[in-house]
């Protein structure tokens, strides 16, 4: 009797490698990070001379909830804020001058999430305006953008499912492409629309006026990434989208991260418009040409810790365990939410040697909370394999995060060759042709309050042709008997007399059927900064110039905002704006000693900044020092100017 052998078909390594970095899934991962760049200070005239200068670096990384700044050091000097690094130079020689920075970043594997449907079209808040606007370069109100997204927004009511079906469909439709027109020079969204080509910036660009022109909050964000391209970090741009109940939360269309982005993210700036400047200048000089350089980025990793689990439970199964030579296939996969938020992941099918792929190979799946979904991609072995062998077809689905399910099927010449009309016959099988018997969405006009209550608002929608019973639990229960393709509302008053985060966390029932949704009010309380941990020499020599530092802690849940500094002592006045105070922060100032006019000098520092309202507010601290061989006359000039 002939032998019939067996064959393992090989997946093709070129589109299956994953990352060798674990930063996709790790928990925490630090980061290296150094930006450095030179002015040029030349002669144009018979007596150059350059009396004061500054560069603002506005590209700087952001302490938040995912994100902490664990050193920074600057060179030379500089007083660092929430959003920038001011170097200043006071009759600096002619020549170059080169400025940098070197900081540890370590970023979090996690990002604000939505739990619950928020019904789209969405209200939004008046402060959120300018993120709905054209600005010169994301042209939301150009024709064909809004035409596009007014297309894929079509029978929409799911903001969460709109904001990722517009992502994935401007990753899809937009080519990644490093040539001139868009790496050096960056081009209007509705150029990216017409042209389909772009970088990341172009990519992102379009997507957020995609957004926008729908009247959904949208900013830019810039900083630096980790891409297999190069390979290695590079400068990138990715978008922010809000979400009644959640706030800002990051969409990578770019990566294909939807709800997420990976920790080698590091937000350096964001802004309404891609092409704001990420350095500026100001001097005062004569016969001096003053030039300027761009930024240069680079990065390094330090440590990744730990693994996130993954949210979703994946399980492939082929159509047929068995097929013949020729045949066509389908692999199903089954995948599971398991968190109690919105999971948006791409899932791709690694390419088989022996495998024509009839379907697209990547497809974006997008779960609300503890939802089950199912992806199909259609396969053909192809043609011309020998029928003295039998083969084993290796499926492997993963995504960027490298979670994976793995399955496999066989091939051989006695087996039942199943066509194209076959496996579409099956897909209309396994997909529901059903819908959940209610719907459930909830959301809120502010989820920032500074009132002892709030409200938010969720909708149920029977889907059903018949009377549904439903039980609706936050915390106590009620149960609703709808009538066929009704709608009912349902008001929830939220107690929020102490400061902080409240959520609103809500279940339907229905049978063994049940939704949840989830909201988060913010309760403001009177923004509030202690001035701590003050450091001044104890003396201090004639001439030298000595730092102040001192640690600015925010003693309230609500961020101080508009925040500003002013040091003042006997001959001398500095002033710092450093906008919101998210987290505590560290301030160092430089004093020059012969600016004062006390050998014994009190040092005040005041801090103002505002409330959400506006109302101002202010705290102060004081400190002292000795200054050794001050002259006569300054000591006397200060006590006249006291007297």
């Amino acid at each position: 009797m002939k032998r019939l052998l067996f064959i393992l078909t090989l997946l093709i390594a070129t589109c299956a490698i994953a990352q060798p970095i674990p930063w996709f899934s790790a928990s925490t991962v630090k980061t290296a990070l150094n930006v450095t760049s030179t002015i040029d200070l030349t002669p144009r005239g018979p007596n150059p001379y350059v009396e004061t200068l500054s560069a603002d670096v506005l590209f700087i990384p952001k302490n938040s909830a995912f994100s902490a700044i664990r050193s920074l050091h600057t060179n030379p000097d500089a007083l660092v804020t929430t959003d920038r690094a001011k170097f200043a130079w006071t009759t600096p020689d002619i020549g170059t001058l080169p400025y940098s920075y070197d900081a540890i970043v370590e970023t979090a594997n996690n990002a604000p999430r939505v739990r619950a449907k928020i019904p789209y079209p969405a209200q939004f808040t008046k402060e959120l305006e300018p993120y709905t606007l054209p600005t010169r370069h994301i042209d939301s109100d150009n024709a064909a953008i809004l035409g596009q997204a007014t297309l894929l927004a079509r029978n929409q009511d799911d903001l969460f499912v709109l904001v990722t079906t517009l992502a994935s469909w401007t990753k899809n439709n937009v080519a990644y492409n490093l040539s001139t027109l868009t790496a050096d020079v960056s081009q209007n969204a509705s150029w990216v629309l017409q042209n389909k080509v772009g970088v990341c910036d172009e990519i992102t660009t379009l997507y957020i006026a995609m957004l926008r022109s729908l009247g959904i909050p949208a900013k830019f964000v810039s900083g630096i990434a980790y891409t297999d391209t190069l390979p290695g970090y590079g400068a990138h741009g990715w978008a922010e989208v809000y979400f009644p109940g959640t706030g800002w939360v990051p969409f990578d269309p770019t990566f294909g991260e939807y709800g997420w982005v990976d920790p080698s993210h590091i937000k350096l700036k964001e802004s309404l418009d891609p092409r704001e400047p990420t350095t500026l200048f100001e001097w005062k000089a004569r016969d001096t040409n003053v030039t300027v350089h761009d930024l240069a980025i680079s990065a390094r990793l330090l440590e990744t810790k730990e693994k996130t689990p993954f949210e979703l439970s994946l399980k492939a199964t082929p159509f047929r365990p068995r097929v013949g030579l020729g045949s066509s296939n389908g692999i199903a996969l089954e995948a599971q939410n398991l968190a109690d938020y919105y999971v948006a992941t791409e899932l791709t099918l690694a390419r088989v040697s022996d495998l024509a792929l009839l379907s697209n190979q990547t497809q974006t799946l997008t779960l609300a909370p503890h939802q089950t979904k199912k992806a199909i991609w259609k396969v053909k072995v192809r043609d011309g394999l020998s029928p003295k062998y039998q083969y084993e077809m290796p499926i492997h689905i993963y995504n960027i995060r490298n979670d994976s399910a793995d399955t496999s099927f066989f091939v051989g010449q006695w087996d039942i060759i199943f066509s194209q009309i076959d496996v579409d016959n099956t897909i209309s099988l396994l997909l529901p042709t059903t819908e959940d018997p209610f719907d459930l969405a909830c959301t809120t006009l502010e989820d920032t309050v500074t009132t002892n209550t709030a409200s938010a608002t969720c909708t149920l929608h029977n889907e059903q042709k018949t009377n549904l019973a439903v039980t609706v639990c936050s915390p106590t229960c009620q149960n609703l008997n709808l009538p066929p393709d009704a709608t009912t509302t349902l008001p929830f008053t939220v107690n929020t007399q102490t400061p902080g985060k409240h959520d609103l966390l809500l279940t339907a029932t229905a049978g063994s059927f049940q939704k949840t949704a989830g909201l988060t009010l913010n309760r403001l309380d009177t923004p509030h900064i202690d001035i701590t941990n003050i450091q001044v020499p104890s003396d201090v020599n004639y001439r030298d110039t000595f730092t102040v530092t001192f640690t600015l802690s925010r003693a309230s849940f609500a961020p101080p905002q508009n925040l500003t500094i002013t040091l003042t002592a006997p001959g001398t006045r500095a002033k710092a704006t450093l906008g919101e105070l998210p987290i505590d922060q560290e301030v160092r100032l430089n004093i020059p000693s012969n600016q004062l006019r006390s050998a014994n000098p009190t040092i005040t520092i005041l801090a103002t900044y505002q409330d959400n309202t506006g109302k101002q507010l202010q705290s102060t601290a004081e400190t002292t020092l000795h200054i050794t061989g001050m002259p006569w006359y300054k000591r006397l000039l200060g006590w006249l100017t006291n007297w």
